[in-house]
């Protein structure tokens, strides 16, 4: 899963430097964007080697279906954003140290997170009339309070498609805070039997 993760991280980070340090010359957009489009078709490349090896590719397609949303529209920009996030998750997920590393890859991701919907929101509302998200700082500090729905208003899309991307955010935000929350708690519960067994033996 080495080589999806990578893939998954240069997708980001071709993604969102032509957003992040705009403006960027027409050679260096067109590297970034072309970058962009060859590692996505990566991921369908390797989603159709998965299905074509499947066993049972109704069942695949049923427990993949959003590797399968995200592979299949690449020119959706709430897609296209989220893309390179939602392979990470994959390519770490299935990794059998998922319960000892799951700390740090639900961190990595959010940290992932914020900056795609950060970047993601601003290309879509910089230049949008009356929009508030106009800079990189603006972008960030948005998606921070998207993520823990405390945002006072001050900051907010304007556009369809920033409320659109918004909606990804706090979807995926509220289902990493979930995730993490409920880690957190069993690790809590982990370490309480190991204290009551501990007393037992004693």
């Amino acid at each position: 899963m080495g080589p999806v993760i990578f893939l998954s991280l240069l997708y980001i980070a071709v993604y969102v430097v032509p957003i992040y340090w705009y403006p960027l010359s027409h050679e260096e957009v067109r590297l970034c964007r072309v970058t962009e489009y060859v590692v996505w078709g990566l991921f369908v490349l390797d989603y159709a080697i998965q299905l074509w090896l499947s066993d049972n590719r109704r069942a695949f397609i049923r427990r993949e279906w959003l590797a399968f949303l995200f592979v299949a529209f690449p020119f959706f920009r709430p897609i296209r954003a989220i893309r390179g996030v939602i392979f990470y998750r994959q390519a770490t997920t299935k990794q059998r140290s998922m319960v000892t590393s799951l700390p740090g890859v639900l961190a990595v991701m959010t940290i992932l997170l914020l900056i795609v919907g950060g970047a993601a929101v601003l290309d879509v509302e910089r230049f949008a009339p009356h929009a508030t998200i106009t800079t990189p700082s603006d972008a960030l500090w948005w998606a921070v309070t998207e993520m823990t729905t405390s945002s006072n208003g001050s900051l907010s899309p304007v556009t369809m498609e920033g409320r659109l991307i918004a909606g990804f955010l706090l979807l995926f935000g509220l289902g990493l805070l979930t995730s993490m929350t409920g880690y957190v708690a069993s690790w809590v519960l982990r370490e309480f039997r190991k204290v009551e067994s501990a007393e037992n033996v004693e």
